[in-house]
């Protein structure tokens, strides 16, 4: 956490530090995510050194959101750019790495609800639906990372809290195409606050709640050049920079000869 604070400059706010920390975490035995169910014994796994965590691959491409929400509102992100090299046949391939930090509001009073705000992220795909009564053909959006429930409201707040984690202030996701790709028209990212019911009048809750969000899309078969791609499509369709990184200097001694 040190040297992140170190390299990066202007320093970075403690959420964007701890999300950078957290979203290149990988399990040492594998060197992949800590498997879901293992993270009370390995947490999000070893954190990556630096300059590792702080640089991209000429096959991977890594985004990086640092902006505020407020409850009842919600950022998006339609036509979310993608490799153009990972779409074939009207399917998308590819891994990606997802991970969200905050800052929530927190109220003693309350116990192990203590967590007052949660920010739900979904990225995902919309595709076409037909309607077997009458033919129309609809979209709908289907979330990828993570994986979108069909019912979300009938799933045990206990069951979202221990596998969805939810009311985490940060929280990781991976998404795996697979071999056969996902189908999808374009890709959509959103984010939205959620209070906790009955302390929306709470003047904490209502600030503004500063956030930070990673994106990692990659080739598994590391052989597209993501990176490429996506500094092209961004340069040319949005407004980005890179991460400003100190500087090194390497010192060489003499050698006698």
């Amino acid at each position: 956490m040190a040297q992140i604070y170190h390299q990066i400059t202007p320093t970075p706010s403690p959420v964007l530090a701890r999300a950078l920390l957290t979203h290149h975490a990988r399990d040492p035995r594998s060197s992949l995510r800590v498997p879901d169910g293992e993270e009370n014994f390995f947490g999000f796994g070893l954190p990556a050194a630096v300059p590792y965590c702080l640089e991209c691959t000429p096959h991977t491409a890594t985004l990086v959101f640092d902006d505020v929400l407020r409850p009842g509102y919600f950022l998006e992100w339609d036509d979310f750019p993608y490799p153009p090299s990972l779409k074939r046949n009207g399917r998308y391939f590819g891994d990606i790495w997802m991970t969200v930090a905050f800052a929530p509001s927190r109220g003693a009073r309350w116990g192990t609800e203590y967590c007052e705000t949660h920010i739900d992220a979904h990225l995902g795909v919309y595709r076409e639906q037909v309607s077997r009564t009458t033919g129309e053909i609809t979209r709908k959006f289907v979330g990828l990372v993570p994986p979108e429930h069909r019912n979300l409201g009938a799933l045990y707040e206990s069951f979202q809290i221990e596998k969805m984690r939810k009311w985490a202030p940060v929280r990781t996701y991976h998404g795996q195409m697979g071999e056969k790709g996902e189908r999808g028209l374009r890709w959509r990212l959103k984010l939205q606050l959620l209070s906790r019911h009955g302390i929306d009048h709470d003047e904490a809750v209502s600030k503004p709640q500063p956030f930070s969000l990673i994106i990692t899309i990659a080739d598994p078969d590391k052989t597209a050049p993501i990176y490429d791609e996506m500094s092209r499509v961004l340069h040319s369709r949005f407004q980005a920079e890179n991460l400003a990184v100190r500087g090194t200097a390497r010192v060489r001694g003499r050698t006698k000869t």
